[in-house]
C-alpha cells in the first residue's frame, strides 16, 4: 500500500538514497514556510520524494509552487507511487489557493513525461535558462 506523507526528520538517510540515486546530491533537514517536503512509502519503505517550494507572484498577487527532485526509487517505479506523490501535491496547492503547480523535467527522462502528462500536466514550448554563480 502507498502512503504519501509529510516528511519527517527521520526520514534523512532514506530520502538521501533516493536523491543519490537519482541526482548524485544529498540533503539535511531544514524547516520553512515556503518549503514543504513530502515522501512516499510502501510497506513503510520511503520510495519516493519530492520537494515543493511555494512562490509569490507580485504581478498577479497570488501563488504558485514549483517542485523540485520528483524522484522515486527504481524498483518500485511503475506502481503508482509517483502519480500518488503527484495527487498529494496538488491537494496542497490546491488548499492552499495556489494558481498553478510547475516544475522542469529533463528532456531524456520520457517515462517521467508521461507520468506528468497522465496526471494533467501541459508540457509548455519553452525552454528553461539557467546561469550558474557558484
Amino acid at each position: 500500500m502507498i502512503v504519501v506523507r509529510d516528511y519527517l526528520e527521520t526520514d534523512l538517510d532514506s530520502v538521501n538514497e533516493i536523491l543519490d540515486t537519482n541526482f548524485g546530491i544529498k540533503k539535511s533537514n531544514f524547516s520553512s514556510d515556503e518549503f514543504k517536503e513530502i515522501v512516499a512509502t510502501v510497506d513503510e519503505k520511503v520510495c519516493g520524494y519530492v520537494l515543493m517550494t511555494r512562490i509569490f507572484n507580485p504581478v498577479l498577487e497570488k501563488y504558485y509552487y514549483w517542485l523540485d527532485y520528483v524522484s522515486v526509487l527504481e524498483e518500485y517505479r511503475g506502481q503508482g507511487v509517483g502519480k500518488e506523490m503527484l495527487e498529494y501535491v496538488e491537494n496542497i496547492a490546491k488548499e492552499k489557493g495556489a494558481m498553478y503547480i510547475q516544475l522542469s523535467c529533463g528532456y531524456q527522462r520520457v517515462s517521467a513525461h508521461k507520468l506528468y502528462e497522465k496526471c494533467g500536466f501541459i508540457k509548455r514550448e519553452s525552454d528553461l535558462f539557467r546561469k550558474e554563480l557558484v
